[in-house]
């Protein structure tokens, strides 16, 4: 049967195993696998995520883009004196992220990596299911209001602040330098068209900042996957015999990202390519945005932080996001 399948397209050896619809090509394995790592090594070298030196703070769920995520940068950080420290954050979600702090931990300790675990518990004191309880709770009792505008916010809403939170903390106490995630291409061209959807201009222009050290206590962040197609992540981890954590977060269902997600992948199927173009003309616009004349004004307010007056955590008012939305899940009355 081998000998009906076409030839790999790089090594003219092996038969092709895949089919790049973008250009055409078929990759065997091996091939498929260095031109995944190719695209991640390009990504990093292009935007300057790394330094030599750095402690690269791994977010690992146990997930596919996570575990893939650090098993190419195990392959290429090796070649440099940079060390990798895989954190994962326990959310609190019953049912769900239990089954995946495991897989993480065994992914880590296959590549001789660093493993840590924090939880939402520990680090802000509530878990993500308590929060997201204490909010429908409040949704039946409360009149609505703008000051109880918080508690209408959705699952995932509360998850990405207190998530980044928690990472950025984890990541100061193991003096981290960067911190990864495994956002992948279809990841960020989701929040390319959620800003857009939300009206959201501020996060739309602002686009891919470099991983600048704004203020000693944010450790900057970066997304070494974000070139790489989440079709692509999926069969990287297939040909790699790669284990991860398959079960889908049950909040993700209430989330507008899982339309725009479902809008992406129609899309992208029907004309191969068009996740590469959204995120490469956000690229364009937002580069060109940053350097006109309106850089002096977007650099100085991006120089304003206070130390929230709460948590003593760095933020762009007073009071954090996070501490905001405690305050009002969880205030004594």
């Amino acid at each position: 049967m081998t000998k009906n399948l076409p030839e790999c397209y790089t090594c003219k050896k092996k038969p092709a195993v895949t089919y790049r619809r973008i250009d055409g090509r078929y990759l065997c394995k091996e091939c498929f696998s260095k031109w995944v790592s190719s695209i991640v090594r390009k990504t990093v070298s292009q935007k300057k995520m790394f330094e030599r030196n750095d402690r690269i703070i791994v977010g690992l769920s146990g997930g596919k883009d996570s575990t893939v995520l650090l098993d190419i940068l195990h392959k290429i950080e090796r070649k440099y004196p940079s060390e990798l420290i895989a954190v994962c954050i326990d959310e609190g979600i019953a049912n769900y992220r239990e089954d995946g702090l495991p897989i993480a931990e065994k992914a880590a300790k296959k590549l001789d990596v660093e493993f840590h675990l924090f939880s939402f518990k520990e680090l802000i004191g509530y878990s993500l299911d308590e929060i997201v309880e204490r909010s429908r709770e409040l949704q039946e009792k409360l009149p609505s209001k703008r000051k109880t505008k918080i508690i209408k916010h959705g699952p995932c809403s509360f998850c990405g602040v207190f998530r980044r939170k928690a990472l950025n903390i984890a990541a100061r106490k193991l003096n981290g330098d960067k911190v990864a995630t495994g956002h992948n291409l279809n990841d960020v061209t989701q929040t390319i068209l959620l800003n857009l959807l939300r009206g959201d201009s501020n996060k739309l222009l602002r686009g891919d900042l470099p991983p600048e050290k704004t203020h000693e206590l944010f450790v900057p962040r970066v997304k070494p996957l974000q070139a790489v197609a989440e079709r692509d992540v999926v069969l990287y981890a297939f040909y790699n015999n790669l284990t991860y954590h398959t079960t889908e977060c049950p909040y993700a269902v209430e989330a507008m990202r899982l339309d725009v997600r479902n809008f992406a992948i129609e899309i992208e199927e029907k004309y191969p390519g068009t996740l590469n173009c959204i995120k490469n003309s956000m690229d364009t616009i937002s580069h060109k945005w940053t350097g006109s004349s309106t850089e002096i004004t977007n650099k100085d307010e991006a120089k304003t932080y206070y130390l929230c007056e709460i948590c003593s955590e760095p933020a762009s008012s007073k009071v954090c996001k996070g501490c905001q939305m405690l305050d009002t899940l969880f205030k004594k009355n």
